[in-house]
């Protein structure tokens, strides 16, 4: 019985007479890391309501560089982010799907649940010496973790043990999908003009670390299921910029911002390796590569300073999730092209293909805070994440939905230069119905997987708390 290892784990499938396989899952993930937060896989809510491209604390570093110029001296600041999220997905027969057999019925059709709980550091260090600021960060825009319940009915089946991993099995048992920013960036603040400008460099670590049913052809026939694992690791650069307006002095500042893609136009790169185990056969470990792109996201928003006791916040951005492809998986010294059909370029150079074809985005908030006196900060906010994730390869792997958020907190100055901020934040997903809309099963090979229309249901709230101490 072959044991399939995953991050410190050691997975041990049995699939049909010769035990489980594994099988090439890449992507994976839904919010991991701190889960969807936003469009796509985005899970860039660090700082709450007071992460924006107008933001004046550390988180500034990746909204907008132009902002660390609004906090003088030193300061060191400290994010967590813990996510809680519910998910179901319910499979319905459809496109190229193979009948369950009589003894397996709810192999393949049903219900999948999931309910994970993930947390996220983010970790920013500014300077301010004159008019010029210096910043440097650790976070987690892109990515997460997801583990997917059992499906109970098939516990302890040996005829047909893989079911007992759950009906979305086909795309995601379990892993990780997460690209890790460790951020310098530098500003300078033109007083005449009342404006900043700022720049950023992204040293990008990713990497993608998951388990996924697969069978030989693609299909979702559970008589020579097999299992997939990847591991894979990358390293990349990214770049920033911005500019941040004071418009009214000490009342109205607008900011914009933009940042690069990994490698801007080049694509992201990782490697490591694969192992795949069909049917009967015996596991295979080999060297792997997985390309696939990232988007690049404009920011623009506003704060607005009406009196002392408040302030309004209004801000957004547009992530080309367009540039989100394929998730290419070849041998090291292969190149990974893959036509609009899902057929290779060169035929025999592609191990497996994901399809995402997916579309650019947009998110949108409003906020407000309230100050009953100087030291004690009341907030709240309200916003819209699209979806970028066409109803054609929408599979549990890679979940994302149109929804709603609403964000209540505060911030409380503890002593001079100590400032402590917590916050609650709900997403409401609003529920997507695919059936008979999945494309996936109809791609050509190496792209093919089964078909994965279906229900979709998803909620997620997450706890913010964060630590600001000047020096």
């Amino acid at each position: 019985m072959p044991q399939l290892k995953r991050g410190d784990r050691t997975h041990q499938k049995t699939l049909a007479t010769a035990a489980t396989t594994v099988a090439l899952s890449l992507a994976s993930l839904s919010m991991s890391s701190s889960e969807a937060l936003a469009s796509g896989f985005s899970s860039s809510r660090f700082g709450g309501e007071h992460g924006h491209p107008t933001t004046s604390n550390a988180t500034a570093i990746y909204f907008n560089p132009a902002g660390i110029t609004q906090s003088e001296g030193i300061h060191i600041y400290l994010d967590g982010t813990v996510a809680f999220r519910s998910a179901t997905y319910e499979h319905r027969p459809g496109g190229n799907d193979i009948d369950e057999p009589g003894d397996a019925q709810g192999a393949n059709v049903g219900e999948a649940t999931l309910f994970n709980v993930v947390a996220a550091p983010m970790l920013g260090v500014t300077g301010k010496f004159g008019d010029f600021a210096v910043g440097v960060g650790f976070y987690v825009p892109f990515g997460g973790i997801s583990v997917w319940d059992k499906n109970e009915a098939f516990e302890g089946n040996t005829t047909y043990p893989g079911p007992e991993d759950g009906i979305q099995r086909w795309y995601t048992i379990e892993g990780t999908l997460r690209s890790d920013y460790i951020t310098m960036a530098a500003a300078y603040h033109i007083e005449p003009a009342r404006l900043s400008l700022g720049v950023s460099g992204n040293l990008v670590l990713s990497t993608i670390d998951t388990i996924r049913a697969r069978t030989s052809d693609g299909s979702n026939d559970i008589k020579s299921e097999g299992r997939s694992y990847l591991d894979v690791t990358g390293v990349s650069a990214s770049f920033g910029v911005g500019a941040l307006f004071e418009a009214i002095p000490k009342a109205l500042w607008i900011g914009a911002s933009y940042q690069s893609r990994p490698n801007v136009s080049g694509g992201m790169t990782l490697e490591g390796t694969l192992t795949n185990k069909f049917g009967r056969g015996e596991a295979t470990e080999g060297d792997a590569k997985m390309t696939q792109d990232l988007p690049d996201i404009i920011r623009l928003g506003a704060r607005y300073r009406v009196m002392d006791s408040l302030e309004l916040r209004l801000f957004g951005d547009i992530s080309r999730w367009s540039a989100f492809k394929d998730q290419c998986i070849s041998a090291p010294e292969n190149e990974c092209e893959i036509n609009d059909d899902g057929s290779e370029v060169t035929p025999g150079t592609v191990t497996q293909n994901i399809p995402r074809r997916w579309d650019d985005a947009f998110s949108v908030r409003g906020g407000v805070s309230y100050f009953p006196k100087p030291s004690v900060e009341i907030f709240s906010g309200l916003g819209y994440d699209g979806s970028p994730v066409p109803d054609r390869t929408l599979d549990p792997g890679l979940e994302d939905f149109h929804d709603v958020m609403v964000a209540l907190g505060g911030r409380v100055q503890v002593v001079e230069k100590l400032h402590v901020a917590l916050s609650y934040t709900h997403i409401f997903y609003i529920q997507r119905d695919t059936t008979g809309k999945s494309e996936l099963s109809e791609f050509a090979a190496p792209s093919t997987v089964p078909d994965a229309g279906g229900i979709y249901n998803q909620t997620i709230g997450f706890i913010n708390a964060n630590v600001e101490v000047a020096f």
